[in-house]
């Protein structure tokens, strides 16, 4: 099993380095699994430790992609917004898009890309009321990976990962094998995503309890658990959080972009990435056996990154 720390190419992230050998003081013997945003000017992400790449999640794909621009439009303001936010107004930005994930997977030379399977607006996550099915964002992003993967030989890894809200969340063994089914490039797997899967339930209050959901879900699944390959290790007890705002949705702002502002804020309030470290944990990743494992976490500076990885990592020492 090879373990990462998660990292973005943003300048918010790599700025907390002054050097890349201070980055390589925090790895340790871990690798990296890095989302690219901006250029690495200063040379801190150290290539030949760049294990895994996590594309890029756009929000209210599905539309662009099924070629329903005018819903894009309802939802992003105006047709301007939409080409700024996807790179064009067809289907095929959306596959240029993407595409730009996998030249970087070349040049960082990765294992693995990781994809988000969801799909959602502004007022859909607010409110927990998706306009599409589960099994049409699955149906839809598989339609969307066949087509980019479709003459990629000898390629990485594809590790489809789960969420809460429309799309592949690891709760229906049915739509976890529509999706394995559909998605027809053959290094298929999937990332499971522990935070991910306990924001499925609300009422979780303790890590403890956010354990055995996650152990009840793999039992669901039974021999479908044989297609994780990766892991990203956290967690978030914020059900509290999301029944009070599908309780009392937040008035939603006339602009796309305070809308997506007033998003943001909220979704780093629900998933906060923090360690999981109750008792069973460790035996949890035995039990997966994943080729990677991510402890995926969020910090405001290098102090606090060391802190977290600090208390995530005893749980796998001796």
């Amino acid at each position: 099993m090879k373990t990462q720390i998660n990292l973005t190419t943003s300048s918010c992230d790599l700025d907390r380095f002054a050097s890349q050998s201070e980055l390589l003081d925090l790895l340790g013997g871990d690798g990296i699994e890095l989302t690219c945003f901006e250029e690495d000017a200063r040379g801190i992400v150290p290539a030949e430790r760049v294990t895994g790449l996590h594309m890029s999640c756009l929000p209210y794909w599905v539309e662009l992609w099924h070629g329903n621009l005018s819903a894009c439009v309802d939802e992003f303001d105006n047709l301007e917004t939409v080409r700024a936010v996807f790179g064009g107004d067809t289907p095929d930005a959306l596959l240029r898009h993407y595409r730009k994930d996998l030249e970087n997977a070349r040049r960082y030379g990765v294992e693995y890309v990781v994809f988000h399977v969801c799909d959602g607006s502004c007022e859909e996550t607010f409110t927990g009321k998706s306009r599409h099915t589960d099994a049409e964002v699955i149906d839809a992003a598989a339609e969307l990976l066949n087509e980019l993967f479709r003459d990629v030989k000898n390629g990485p890894w594809l590790l489809l990962e789960n969420l809460w809200y429309a799309g592949f969340r690891f709760t229906d063994p049915e739509m976890t094998k529509r999706l394995l089914e559909r998605v027809k490039y053959p290094k298929t797997g999937l990332m499971l995503d522990t935070g991910h899967l306990m924001h499925t339930r609300t009422d979780l209050a303790a890590q403890e309890d956010g354990l055995r959901y996650i152990r009840r879900m793999l039992d669901l699944h039974g021999d479908l658990c044989r297609r994780i390959r990766g892991v990203h290790l956290h967690q978030s007890l914020t059900g509290g959080i999301i029944e009070a705002m599908q309780a009392n949705p937040v008035r939603l702002a006339p602009t796309y972009a305070e809308r997506s502002e007033q998003l943001f804020r909220y979704v780093f309030d629900v998933d906060r990435h923090e360690p999981f470290t109750c008792d069973g944990v460790r035996e949890l990743i035995e039990r997966i056996d994943p080729a990677y494992l991510t402890y995926e976490l969020i910090s405001n500076d290098l102090a606090e990154h060391r802190a977290l990885l600090k208390a995530q990592r005893a749980v796998f020492q001796p």
